[in-house]
């Protein structure tokens, strides 16, 4: 059934991907992809170089193109054997890239609190047979370990602690364990080498709770953190808050996504030793 995917190209390219035709036929031909692997997932690619497998069914949060910048620096960066945080895996994307990059001798520990995203992360770490590099961990990071409120919003990447997230409101409230960063790694024994982290405005109380974590490791760590200043209210964290405690760490932001203000637009930065630090 190899032809089913190219034949399927050709039609969408020719009577358009969001037509009523092709709408119609998409159920059928995720379930000739379904069957076709065998239930063993579909081969995707992403940024024309990362290539796993992914449920059909899912293709749709799986974008060919994703971040490429952002890949394009890890992937020079994260070196075989390298131990990893990935904090706020959702479904996966750059879990399986880590795990690819970081090889058979590296450990991911992919953070992801939201049962529905968690069980597709799973799914997929499985299909890649990554189960013995890649560890999925059910809590939340903040700064202060114990339980707290979460806003279940789906797969799409929206959820987070506290309120619902304003770009999709809605999701169910639950009650999720929450640890710290450096709470985990004394705990686990760690010395991490890299923190990739996007958890929807409380990057800011994920590094507050990392504080040791990162001095212990300064100039041993890599850190790339998705930016959301609209969001940081709600974790309590200001612009003047978050280039204080950046301050306090002798780290400056280094956008990875062309903003030209980190600390007031939407990106992702390289958290990197200031000036001499």
């Amino acid at each position: 059934m190899n032809w089913v995917g190219p034949l399927a190209r050709a039609i969408s390219g020719t009577v358009g991907r969001e037509s009523a035709a092709i709408r119609a036929l998409r159920p059928a031909y995720t379930w000739m992809l379904h069957v076709a692997s065998f239930g063993r997932g579909i081969w995707w690619t992403v940024n024309g170089r990362e290539r796993y497998r992914i449920d059909p069914h899912l293709r749709q949060y799986f974008p060919p193109e994703y971040d490429p910048l952002v890949h394009a620096f890890l992937r020079a960066r994260v070196r075989p054997g390298s131990v990893v945080l990935d904090v706020g895996a959702n479904l996966g994307i750059y879990a399986l890239c880590l795990a690819e990059w970081a090889g058979p001798r590296g450990r991911v520990f992919a953070f992801e609190p939201n049962p529905a995203a968690r069980a597709v992360l799973a799914k997929h770490v499985a299909l890649n047979r990554f189960a013995d590099r890649v560890t999925i961990v059910g809590e939340a990071i903040s700064d202060v370990a114990g339980d707290a409120q979460f806003n279940a919003a789906g797969i799409e990447g929206y959820s987070r602690l506290g309120v619902a997230n304003p770009d999709l409101p809605g999701g169910t409230f639950i009650t999720v364990p929450v640890t710290t960063i450096d709470a985990f790694c004394a705990r686990e024994r760690l010395a991490p080498d890299w923190i990739v982290l996007d958890i929807e405005g409380y990057e800011g109380a994920a590094l507050r709770g990392a504080r040791e974590t990162l001095r212990a490791r300064r100039g041993g760590l890599g850190l790339v953190v998705e930016m959301h200043p609209t969001l940081w209210a709600a974790s309590g964290t200001s612009r003047a808050g978050m280039e204080s405690l950046l301050r306090e760490l002798a780290m400056r932001p280094v956008p990875l996504t062309g903003q030209q203000d980190p600390f007031a637009e939407y990106g992702i930065v390289a958290l990197e030793p200031a000036p001499g630090a």
